[in-house]
């Protein structure tokens, strides 16, 4: 087992771990939870570009995930990342593409979806479904309002990071 870095990063790969082998399915609802999905929380809401009110973090959040799905892929240079992200994202973006290897045939990626939450007047939630080298990966990115720009203080994916492809 590998030993946790003392200060945390900004940026986090997540493992992909398919389901177990032995998992039961119901069918071809394989994928429906046994119990009914929690309520949203009340103060929760997604915000849609025909709103209007939230289209500065709509427009900043999109960036953000675009520049990100293209440094993930290797078509964008991570300084450019600077732009939307905060010191500690683009320090670890940076590291990861210095990491990544080179040579490879490049195919563009793909955003196929977002989400935009609210949890507080200051704080915004994204989230992504992107396609990267031909896979289907998730993407998080919270940005923070604060000396009068929205900026991506934190990101979470399941594309392959520094150590390689997701396990499975």
């Amino acid at each position: 087992m590998r030993p946790r870095p003392a200060t945390p990063s900004a940026v986090r790969f997540i493992r992909y771990r398919g389901a177990p082998s032995g998992a039961a399915t119901r069918g071809a609802l394989a994928l429906r939870p046994s119990a009914p999905p929690p309520a949203r929380p009340p103060g929760l809401r997604l915000v849609r570009p025909a709103d209007g009110v939230d289209a500065e973090v709509r427009a900043v959040a999109d960036a953000a995930v675009r520049l990100v799905v293209e440094i993930l892929a290797g078509t964008r240079p991570a300084a450019q990342l600077s732009l939307v992200a905060v010191q500690p994202v683009c320090r670890e973006m940076a590291r990861l593409r210095s990491a990544t290897r080179r040579g490879a045939r490049i195919v563009p990626p793909k955003v196929l979806s977002t989400r935009l939450q609210r949890p507080a007047p200051a704080v915004a939630e994204t989230t992504a479904v992107v396609v990267i080298a031909g896979r289907v990966h998730a993407l998080a990115l919270r940005l923070d309002h604060a000396r009068g720009r929205w900026r991506c203080t934190a990101l979470e994916t399941t594309a392959p990071g520094p150590q390689g492809p997701p396990v499975r």
